[in-house]
């Protein structure tokens, strides 16, 4: 192979990727950045359940919401850092929609908010 042979095809081998990669991924469009909305996933049927507590951008927050949470008798909460850079408080494998509703009804009882959510390990 020849000096310019050899130098085409090293220009080649990073021209094309540099060039190449960039339309290809953005023929389907700009990429798409998930918002923090889509970390909230809602209850399905047949999926497993959560019952979250709240979401926190500070980890202070979201370790003061657990103890309060704990403190009432909410046994097995945690704290789980979700895919949006936030902290969720949340009770995990809740074994059905019933139960997860009595947990809620329960907290509103003693001032938390609480929701039904998808459950992250499931």
């Amino acid at each position: 192979m020849s000096g310019r042979a050899a130098t085409a095809a090293a220009v080649a081998i990073v021209v094309v990727p540099l060039l190449g990669y960039p339309l290809v991924t953005l023929a389907t469009g700009a990429p798409r950045f998930p918002r923090r909305s889509d970390c909230i996933r809602l209850v399905e049927p047949h999926r497993g359940i959560a019952v979250v507590y709240g979401r926190f951008n500070e980890g202070d927050a979201a370790s003061k919401r657990l103890q309060r949470v704990l403190a009432l008798g909410f046994k097995g909460t945690k704290l789980w850092f979700d895919g949006c850079g936030r902290w969720v408080v949340l009770l995990e494998h809740v074994p059905n929609a019933t139960v997860g509703k009595a947990i809620v009804k329960e907290a509103a009882g003693v001032g938390l908010h609480a929701q039904l959510e998808l459950d992250p390990g499931s």
